[in-house]
């Protein structure tokens, strides 16, 4: 009989390996289409964005008027304007996925980083050279947070 019921277990697959479909915004270099979307990019496209900004569509087009540079970068003022108009905060990211012939990339929100906590200055138990009293202040100090 065996030790453990397998059957009761949780079976887990290896992740899919591969960058995600990408577009990097920022003020100084505009857009920057990573290797994996732009592998999936016909040679001319149009892109437009919905109206808060949060969400754009690539769809390829014989009358599309965008196309890269080597580099995979297009700056669109117009764009980066209406960005900035509706609030979206650059540097910014869109994480792509295809839908329907078209590639859609969704604003990718930061995480909110910890706020720091404090970070006080190790004082040694014993510090060298200084008096009773003035370890004495230190100590104090330490207790009313004067040195955080």
């Amino acid at each position: 009989m065996a030790k453990y019921d397998i059957s009761t277990f949780t079976w887990y697959d290896q992740e899919p390996q591969g960058r995600e479909m990408a577009i990097n915004v920022s003020e100084s270099s505009g857009l920057t289409f990573n290797a994996e979307l732009r592998k999936r990019l016909p040679e001319h496209f149009q892109l437009c964005a919905s109206p808060d900004k949060r969400v754009l569509c690539i769809v390829g087009s014989t009358e599309g008027t965008i196309t890269l540079t080597k580099s995979g970068s297009r700056k669109l003022s117009k764009l980066l304007k209406d960005m900035e108009d509706v609030g979206v905060i650059l540097p910014a990211r869109y994480v792509f996925y295809a839908e329907d012939g078209m590639l859609f990339g969704e604003l990718k929100l930061p995480t909110p980083s910890k706020p720091d906590a404090c970070k006080c200055r190790s004082v040694p138990k014993k510090p060298r050279n200084i008096s009773r009293s003035q370890e004495r202040h230190i100590l104090e100090d330490l207790d009313d947070g004067k040195l955080c």
